[in-house]
């Protein structure tokens, strides 16, 4: 697959700085050149997801997380785009430069499908890690996104709960082995499934943030409360072992509407509802309908690779920006 450029002005927005003051840093040799491709007569400017990390040197920018966030996408509702949205989330986190790690937990791979990620009968997944007991880099497979990594899905999964029930410490054998990884990732970013798991269970207690795709309807919302009352009893039940972060599962909590259909008077009584109930944790962005993410998702691709420039890819990169509290450009 070619590999992922940048245009001056797109790379200058992720620096976040100007297209001008990028090109009067390059004209005072203050930052490398940027990189010159011919197609026929003319000679085409760009940079790639390498130089963001010498770009952000030269400027003496500080980093963009000071240490790793593990981030679970989890609803307890079917149909909200989770894999699709979740997919997109992180190839947009390392259109950044940073490093990240997407961990499939659905045997159906709809995770790995989407990032486009072929597997087969050796492949290897969270069931040989937490299992069997193998090192958790020999799982890790390498996507289109050079700082993009990922832990695939596969059909093994779909036994891993009855074998979960024999291990000591059975909750926190996912947590342990993100532990191993040191400082191989700023961001870790898990797909799970839509159901009460031991896996699950694993995924919140392994996490910093728990993100939450919802649709402006009934199901969703009484999806949302199924899943608060559920994660008020983990809380009750794991608040007593060493090492459980104070003041709850996690440090934030975002819920996100997905697909959202302004132009509905359902979707926006729907969404004033969401709004009495869950204002806390309500993110200002939502991802509108939008055809590019059911057409990349057929092609094995996230949406902000597809169609770079579609709405869709628009709002998931503002959804980053509005969860990590970067600023827009």
């Amino acid at each position: 697959m070619q590999e992922k450029t940048y245009q001056t002005r797109e790379f200058a927005q992720v620096l976040g700085i100007s297209k001008t003051h990028l090109l009067r840093l390059e004209a005072e040799g203050k930052v490398p050149p940027a990189r010159r491709v011919k197609r026929g007569k003319v000679e085409h400017r760009y940079y790639t997801v390498d130089d963001i990390r010498v770009f952000r040197e030269k400027l003496g920018l500080p980093p963009l997380l000071d240490r790793r966030r593990t981030q679970l996408f989890l609803s307890f509702k079917g149909g909200t785009g989770k894999s699709s949205i979740s997919s997109a989330y992180a190839y947009g986190l390392a259109e950044l430069g940073l490093s990240v790690l997407a961990v499939d937990l659905d045997p159906q791979s709809h995770m790995t499908k989407c990032l486009g990620v072929e597997t087969d009968q050796s492949t290897l997944s969270l069931f040989e890690i937490l299992i069997e007991g193998e090192d958790i880099n020999k799982a890790i497979l390498k996507t289109s996104m050079p700082n993009l990594d990922m832990i695939p899905g596969t059909l093994r999964l779909s036994i891993i709960e009855s074998r979960l029930l024999n291990k000591d410490m059975r909750e926190f054998l996912l947590k342990s082995a993100f532990e191993s990884l040191q400082n191989q990732y700023n961001v870790i970013v898990i797909d799970a499934l839509p159901t009460i798991t031991l896996l699950n269970k694993n995924a919140v207690l392994a996490s910093d943030d728990l993100i939450v795709p919802v649709l402006a309807d009934y199901l969703s919302y009484d999806g949302l409360g199924l899943l608060f009352h559920e994660l008020a009893r983990m809380e009750k039940s794991f608040a007593v072992y060493p090492g459980q972060k104070p003041g709850g599962l996690f440090e934030s909590i975002c819920i996100f509407v997905n697909q959202y259909k302004k132009n509905e008077i359902m979707a926006r009584e729907n969404l004033q509802s969401l709004l009495a109930h869950y204002k806390e944790y309500l993110c200002e962005t939502r991802i509108p309908y939008n055809s590019k993410i059911a057409q990349s998702t057929a092609m094995g691709m996230p949406v902000l690779q597809y169609d770079p420039a579609c709405q869709g890819s628009k709002m998931i990169r503002r959804l980053i920006n509005e969860v990590f509290g970067f600023e827009r450009s």
